[in-house]
C-alpha cells in the first residue's frame, strides 16, 4: 500500500493486475446480457488477440430467465424503491450464475477469463420525449456478478454516453464496425438488430459506423401480444405463427405510423419498453378492438415499416446501403424477416449467422467487446451514432 501511495503501483495493486490483463496478446473475455424482450440471459465466450480487429467465439449459451424474475423485469415501471434494489441485486445473481455455468459446461477455467462485460438488464431507457430527461437503469450489479465470479466486471455502458450528452443507445455500432464491417469496395452496411427494440447500425468498409440508432419496436410489442393470443402459454410468437394467420387492420396500421412522434424524429435516437411495452399495445388493441391474429399482424407491418423509415434517413449516402444484416432474437421470427424483406425491397435482407457471427450471440458479444475496448483505455467512438459531445471510455469497473 505504501508504493501505492507513494505513486508506484504494487505489482499486488488489483488496479495493475486489471491494467496489465489490458495488454495481454490473448484475453479471454465474457460477455453477458439480457436484451429489452428478457427473455434469457446470453453469456458469449471470447477471445481478443492483441491489436488485431476481429473477435473469436470461444463458447456461447443462453439461459432463460426464472419465471418470477422475468416477471418484475417487465413490470419495472410498477416497482417500488425495495423491490427494484431487490431485482438489482437478483439480476446479478443470475448473470454471475449464468456465465459460471457456462464457463463449466464449455470445459474453461474461470482463471483464464481476464474480465467480464456485462449489460445487465434495462429497465429503463428514455425515447427523448421533450420535457423529459434522459436517463436509463440497467439492474444486474457489476458488484455481484465481479464477487460471485471472482473476476473484473465493466458494466453500465450507457450512463457515461448520456453523461455527455448522447442517448446512451444504441451501443452496438461501435462493435459492429469489428463483427460485421463491409469488405474493402463493397457499399456501406445496415446491420438490423431485431431485439425488443429494433435498431440499424450502417458500416463503411473505410471509417466504420457511419450512423447507428433505434428504429422503434421489434419483439417488445409482439411478445406481449402472444401471451394473450395463447392464453399465456407462450412469450414470443414462434416463427410468426399468429402473425402469418391474421390480416393487417390498414386503416389502423396508417394511422400509429402517422401518429408515432419516435418515428418522425431524425437520428441520433433511441427509445425502450416505456414507450413501446404495455400501454402502447393496450392502446393499439383498443383501437383495433380486440387481442387476435390480425393485431399481430398489424404490429408486424409497423415494425417492418418503421425499419424501411429508419433506411429512408440513410439515403443521402453515396453509394446506399447495399444489404441489411439482421441478427438479435427476432430472426427466429420467420414470417417478421419476411415483412421486412418486402418493406426494404429491393436491399437483400441476410442473417449474421451468414458471416460468422450467430444471430442470438452478436449482443453478448457486443458487451465482451466493449469490456475489452475499456480495460485497454480506448474510448468509443459514439458522437457520430449517439450525438454525444465527445467519445469516452465506457462502463464502470467492479472488483472481485
Amino acid at each position: 500500500m505504501e508504493n501505492v501511495l507513494a505513486g508506484e503501483p504494487a505489482r499486488t495493486s488489483p488496479i495493475f493486475d486489471l491494467a496489465s490483463r489490458g495488454t495481454k496478446d490473448s484475453r479471454l473475455v465474457v460477455g453477458l446480457n439480457s436484451g429489452t424482450s428478457a427473455d434469457a440471459i446470453d453469456v458469449a465466450v471470447c477471445r481478443f488477440l492483441g491489436d488485431r480487429p476481429g473477435v473469436e467465439l470461444v463458447a456461447f449459451a443462453e439461459y432463460p430467465h426464472e419465471p418470477a424474475t422475468r416477471r418484475m423485469v417487465v413490470e419495472a415501471a410498477a416497482l417500488g424503491p425495495r423491490a427494484l434494489a431487490e431485482l438489482n441485486v437478483q439480476v446479478g445473481q443470475a448473470f454471475a450464475a449464468a456465465c459460471l455455468a457456462t464457463l463449466e459446461s464449455s470445459g474453461i477455467e474461470l482463471e483464464h477469463v481476464d474480465f467480464i462485460g456485462s449489460h445487465g438488464q434495462t429497465v429503463y431507457h428514455h425515447s427523448g420525449v421533450a420535457g423529459t430527461r434522459r436517463a436509463t437503469l440497467q439492474v444486474g450489479d457489476g458488484d455481484v456478478i465481479a464477487v460471485a465470479t471472482g473476476r473484473y466486471v465493466v458494466s453500465d455502458f450507457r450512463a457515461r454516453d448520456i453523461a455527455a450528452g448522447g442517448e446512451g443507445a444504441p451501443l452496438s455500432p461501435i462493435a459492429d464496425a469489428c463483427l460485421l464491417r463491409p469488405e474493402p469496395g463493397e457499399p456501406p452496411r445496415a446491420v438490423l438488430n431485431l431485439g425488443g427494440i429494433a435498431n440499424l447500425s450502417i458500416l463503411d468498409a473505410e471509417i466504420g459506423p457511419i450512423a447507428g440508432f433505434d428504429t422503434g419496436p421489434a419483439n417488445s410489442v409482439l411478445d406481449r401480444l402472444a401471451r394473450p393470443l395463447s392464453g399465456g402459454a407462450l412469450d414470443f410468437d414462434p416463427d410468426g405463427r399468429f402473425g402469418r394467420a391474421g390480416t393487417v387492420n390498414s386503416r389502423l396500421l396508417e394511422a400509429i405510423l402517422a401518429e408515432d412522434t419516435f418515428l418522425a424524429r431524425k437520428p441520433p435516437k433511441s427509445t425502450g419498453f416505456e414507450m413501446y411495452g404495455d400501454a402502447f399495445l393496450e392502446e393499439v388493441a383498443a383501437r383495433h378492438g380486440r387481442y387476435d391474429c390480425d393485431l399481430m399482424a398489424t404490429l408486424v407491418e409497423f415494425v417492418a415499416h418503421a425499419v424501411a423509415r429508419g433506411l429512408h434517413w440513410c439515403g443521402h449516402l453515396n453509394p446506399p446501403v447495399g444489404e441489411i444484416v439482421a441478427s438479435g432474437g427476432g430472426v427466429k421470427n420467420r414470417y417478421l424477416l419476411e415483412r421486412i424483406a418486402a418493406a426494404v425491397d429491393p436491399i437483400p435482407v441476410r442473417v449474421s449467422d451468414e458471416f460468422g457471427v450467430p444471430a442470438q450471440a452478436r449482443e453478448a458479444m457486443i458487451f465482451a467487446l466493449l469490456a475489452d475496448m475499456t480495460i485497454r483505455g480506448k474510448p468509443s467512438p459514439l458522437p457520430a451514432v449517439t450525438g454525444a459531445r465527445a467519445s469516452k471510455l465506457l462502463g464502470k469497473i467492479s472488483f472481485p
